[in-house]
């Protein structure tokens, strides 16, 4: 009995002393550094950006909910700041201004650590933040650091149920955040890789690896796609008359008009100077011309202002296409090779119109009474 007495007297002992709860939140502390790990781990294998802020949310969500969660993310290309916000974890269209970017971006870059905002205000100034930033209710922000430094700011809005943060919440956030940086830099700089600078949409290498891609998935397992090539009609003489500025204006608006008219399965791409390509996955014929005459429409309805003031100027464009099947042994150089002799016609048929390819004797026919 002595032997259990004693044992006892020292359960007490260190009850009393506060070990024992000392020994709880280690534990605890490292139950939760595990699952951190194993989250990061599995965040690192993401290699676009959305697909890595979606998995960061279904991870907050084990936790709480936040009224607002916003992402305010300088790209290493372009002046351009961008915002992915969400409303109870679910994608809002609001945007963060970007002269809180501005203010935020000095604050931390002096004090890199994560701020609650009461205090944040108070350092900065009450009078700093605006109405515009206050509806977000901003509770903690914290700083994304990369390889070169400060590029993104993290704000977290009060919980749904009312209750503040609890500094294990924090910190979780905090450590989360500091795996989810080194993603996203990760992921944006990838999609810079692959990106036109001038348009944003893909460039013609990647265009290429995804028609290769494309190519291997039909050959396995069947069915049909499409390419367009497009081609800017008289790109010179417009560039000539407007100047350059215009002339890039115009293959902006083009590459916008793009992005907003294919779907998330299909591709657009630069080509090169004024000439641009689709990937159009999972069609017939009817529909790949069907497409491309809505994206012809499309474009011949951008209005641009004209830089002597004298009104809007506009462009067209003379589009090829080529459909993408199984039977065949064509490369991804084939088929743009094709696609390029079908818009090749459609120039020389008067412009501003869409020729689909054809294989074969049809095709050689066409040819022959062009020559």
């Amino acid at each position: 009995m002595s032997g259990s007495a004693d044992i006892l007297t020292q359960f007490n002992q260190l009850e009393r002393s506060g070990a024992l709860d000392a020994l709880s939140e280690l534990r605890l502390e490292n139950r939760e550094l595990e699952r951190i790990i194993n989250d990061a781990a599995l965040l690192l294998a993401y290699t676009d950006v959305n697909s890595m802020l979606d998995f960061f949310i279904a991870k907050i969500l084990d936790h709480f909910i936040p009224e607002f969660l916003g992402f305010i993310v300088k790209p290493p290309r372009g002046r351009n700041i961008r915002n992915y916000c969400y409303r109870n974890l679910k994608e809002s269209d609001e945007a963060i201004p970007r002269l809180y970017w501005e203010i935020l971006r000095q604050r931390f870059n002096h004090n890199p650590g994560l701020a609650d905002f009461d205090e944040l205000a108070a350092e900065l100034g009450t009078e700093v933040f605006g109405e515009d930033f206050l509806a977000f209710r901003p509770e903690v922000i914290f700083p994304m650091f990369g390889i070169g430094g400060l590029y993104g700011i993290v704000i977290l809005g009060k919980k749904i149920v009312g209750a503040r943060y609890t500094e294990l919440e924090k910190k979780y956030v905090d450590r989360m955040i500091r795996f989810l940086s080194v993603s996203v830099q990760n992921g944006l700089h990838y999609e810079s890789s692959i990106t036109d600078p001038k348009t944003g949409l893909f460039t013609h290498d990647y265009f290429v690896r995804r028609i290769d891609e494309v190519l291997a998935r039909i050959r396995r397992h069947g069915g049909t796609a499409g390419i367009l090539m497009l081609d800017v009609d008289h790109f010179k003489p417009f560039n000539d008359t407007w100047g350059h500025v215009t002339g890039d204006e115009a293959l902006v608006a083009i590459g916008e008009r793009l992005r907003r008219l294919i779907r998330d399965e299909d591709c657009a791409a630069r080509f090169g100077g004024e000439e641009f390509t689709v990937l159009v996955a999972d069609c017939d014929g009817a529909t790949l011309r069907q497409v491309a005459e809505r994206i012809r429409e499309a474009i011949a309805d951008i209005r641009i202002p004209a830089p002597d003031g004298s009104g809007d100027v506009s462009v067209t464009v003379s589009v090829g296409a080529r459909m993408v099947k199984a039977a065949g042994t064509h490369s991804s150089l084939n088929l743009l090779d094709d696609a390029d002799r079908a818009l090749y016609r459609s120039k020389q048929g008067g412009r501003n119109r869409v020729t689909l390819y054809c294989e074969g004797l049809l095709e050689r026919a066409s040819l022959a009474r062009k020559s």
